[in-house]
């Protein structure tokens, strides 16, 4: 089974799950929607933009800020779900034996089988943010904002697919059958910043933030955010420390999840 086949087979079932599902496709369309109302709501109720602006220390948009830290929370949660989570779908089916017993690598079949599915859900996340985006920022400007977002959402993806193929390893190796993801995933993205931003927490939790590949996605997204045209400076910052992140744990990916496939065949794990 070559590559190719794991790309075509990974569109080929995003595309039958929402030609199947097509409530759960409008619902993807209306949930953020429903959540930017319910934030932006709060914030107009309990505050003001000028105060927004003066508590994150950033000359920002309120609505695109939102908007950026939406598309990547949801995209973030979309590779953890999709390469580390399938792990324990695999195992409470009963199917992840005759999964690590495929031609390909574990690792391999739920990395390049799930590339095509996350770059379908952030182009209709695109799509469904695009009229929003444009409506406030303008036509041309709006452009610039969107390719911010698709380029952070697309370079993010490089490390997070390392990380999450890490992770998979480990819930090869352990006999714990509970949801981790379910209570480990907000922490992520609490330390990420997608909440509040990563600078204006504390000092031991910046720590942890800084080695998390969702951080730089993040605030790389919200740089669509700044009112005018964002600078080229922190851009290319952003874009070479996820780089650099990604050669880090995709190497790291690259060494360890074949042992751990081993060991957990050895050990009896699955």
């Amino acid at each position: 089974m070559g590559l190719k086949t794991l790309l075509k087979s990974g569109f080929t079932l995003e595309i039958y799950f929402y030609k199947n599902n097509r409530a759960a496709f409008l619902a993807m369309f209306l949930w953020p929607y429903l959540m930017l109302t319910l934030i932006l709501g709060m914030g107009h109720l309990f505050g003001s933009p000028s105060a927004f602006r003066q508590n994150v220390r950033m000359d920002v948009d309120p609505v695109v800020y939102y908007v950026a830290s939406t598309l990547i929370a949801m995209s973030a949660l979309s590779v953890m779900w999709g390469v580390g989570g399938s792990i324990l779908w695999y195992k409470w089916s009963g199917t992840l034996p005759y999964m690590l017993l495929s031609p390909n690598r574990m690792s391999t079949t739920l990395v390049f089988s799930f590339i095509p599915r996350y770059m379908l859900g952030v182009l209709i996340q695109l799509a469904e943010f695009a009229p929003l985006i444009m409506l406030i920022e303008g036509v041309s400007n709006g452009l610039v904002k969107i390719g911010i977002l698709a380029l952070a959402a697309t370079v993010g993806m490089i490390p997070l697919l390392g990380f999450s193929a890490l992770f998979a390893s480990f819930l090869i190796t352990i006999e714990e059958e509970t949801n981790v993801l379910s209570w480990l995933n907000p922490l992520i993205l609490l330390f990420s910043g997608a909440f509040y931003p990563a600078y204006l927490l504390p000092y031991w939790a910046r720590l942890i933030s800084q080695i998390l590949p969702t951080t730089y996605t993040v605030e790389l997204a919200r740089l669509a955010a700044i009112v005018g045209a964002p600078p080229l400076a922190p851009i290319t910052f952003f874009i070479g420390v996820l780089l650099g992140i990604a050669l880090v744990y995709n190497s790291l990916a690259y060494l360890l999840v074949g042992y751990g496939e081993k060991k957990a065949m050895e050990k009896g794990a699955i």
